[in-house]
């Protein structure tokens, strides 16, 4: 897999339509990524230009912040135009949001309203996207200001984590994936993705960032990773969610595992690991992890991987069957580096785990990227292996987040 190609071909893509559109001061990545082609005024409202996705710009900001320090030294002249870029986006995403209660929304119309009914003024997906991708953008920028805006934004959300009064705000667009906010239900999801943020504030703000990462993969390991003490099911099997008392939460009878999420996991929590590793500190952390995470690694792998070549999106942990085996893409880059992290982090214990990123690989490259110009992969393929009109979470494709960001940092760790 030519990872440089990858990277460069589909940012520059995403770079020529900002700049070809001076009137349109957003991330755009509304077009069908198998022709490359904008989508039609006659499609589903929800994919015009007009239906702005907190989660892309703030997904957008933090990938764009991460190619230009990929790009910083191989090509200064596209560096310095993803910077130009990702100042202008930011000073839009800046202007809404102090416009509209200081909030950015799942869907917004360009002035930054909500397009959709808010539930609650707690932290939710869109405002921990974006606070993390501020962040990423302001520290990019030098801009001493809004980094500290990020930072208060971003605290406020994990604040909400740890006390249980995050609410998710993402809209459902598959009916197969059901993601409105159930109260007593506390997925992972949140916890986990607060990792890639602590990561960064640890790196580029303060390592007190990395204690509380510590604490968050702590509390996963203890609630939602079988280690032994959950006797009816397997040994690393990853729970989803649980209840207020800490408890596996039951749909029904069924105890559900989102193996793309599992994996995500392990690969966030090894991006801080890394870094408290380099630091030379939570020594016991990392020596529990060494004993926790390879194996939740090849387990999970070995659960979700289908001989079509890709991830399902969820299994039932007490029938071991498919709940929804549709695969969606972001899992194989994700999957990617959380094994190339784990080689480095833990030589010792890596046995199956470069095997099992190279079959992710191929299956990535295989099935899932479009051949042709713009190098971005299709969302979801079916268990049979077919590309499949179904949306995982936005109608936007992935503006460099799970993809490229993934690769750069597997690139980094030496995968070819």
């Amino acid at each position: 897999m030519n990872i440089p190609q990858i990277v460069e071909t589909s940012i520059k893509f995403i770079l020529s339509r900002f700049e070809a559109n001076a009137d349109y001061p957003f991330i755009d990545t509304k077009f069908n990524i198998a022709s490359g082609e904008d989508f039609t005024p006659l499609q589903e409202d929800f994919r015009q230009k007009d239906f702005i996705y907190g989660w892309i710009q703030g997904r957008g900001l933090e990938s764009l912040a991460g190619h230009v320090d990929f790009f910083r030294d191989r090509d200064p002249v596209l560096a310095e135009r993803l910077q130009k870029m990702c100042s202008c986006v930011m000073k839009k995403m800046e202007e809404n949001r102090l416009a509209n209660n200081k909030k950015v929304y799942f869907a917004m119309t360009p002035a930054g309203a909500s397009r959709f009914p808010v539930e609650s003024d707690c932290g939710n997906f869109s405002m921990l996207f974006y606070s993390k991708g501020l962040f990423a953008a302001a520290a990019l920028l030098n801009d001493k200001e809004k980094m500290s805006v990020a930072e208060k934004l971003f605290v406020d959300v994990i604040n909400d984590i740890d006390n249980n009064k995050f609410h998710t705000d993402q809209h459902a667009f598959d009916s197969k994936n059901p993601v409105a906010f159930v109260p007593g239900k506390f997925s992972q999801g949140a916890r986990m993705i607060s990792l890639y943020g602590l990561s960064l504030l640890g790196e580029k703000s303060s390592p007190k960032y990395l204690d509380r990462a510590a604490e968050s993969i702590s509390f996963i390991f203890d609630h939602h990773v079988n280690s032994g003490q959950f006797k009816q099911l397997e040994m690393f099997d990853f729970i989803e969610a649980i209840d207020a008392d800490k408890k596996p939460y039951f749909d029904q009878d069924k105890l559900l595992c989102d193996p793309g999420h599992a994996l995500e996991f392990v690969g966030l929590a090894a991006k801080c690991l890394l870094l408290m590793q380099r630091n030379g500190t939570h020594t016991d952390l990392l020596k529990r992890s060494e004993k926790l995470l390879p194996g939740i690694f090849r387990h999970i792998f070995d659960l979700g991987f289908q001989k079509a070549g890709g991830i399902m999106k969820c299994f039932d942990l007490i029938s071991r069957q498919a709940v929804n085996s549709d695969m969606p893409w972001w899992s194989l880059p994700e999957l990617i580096r959380a094994g190339m992290e784990l080689t480095a982090l833990f030589p010792g214990n890596s046995s199956g785990i470069k095997e099992r990123v190279e079959l992710a690989a191929e299956a990535f490259e295989n099935g899932f990227l479009r051949a042709g110009s713009n190098c971005f992969a299709c969302q979801t393929r079916d268990v049979s292996g077919n590309v499949v009109n179904v949306i995982p979470a936005v109608p936007d494709a992935d503006p460099g987040y799970h993809t490229n960001l993934s690769l750069i940092d597997a690139l980094g760790l030496g995968f070819k």
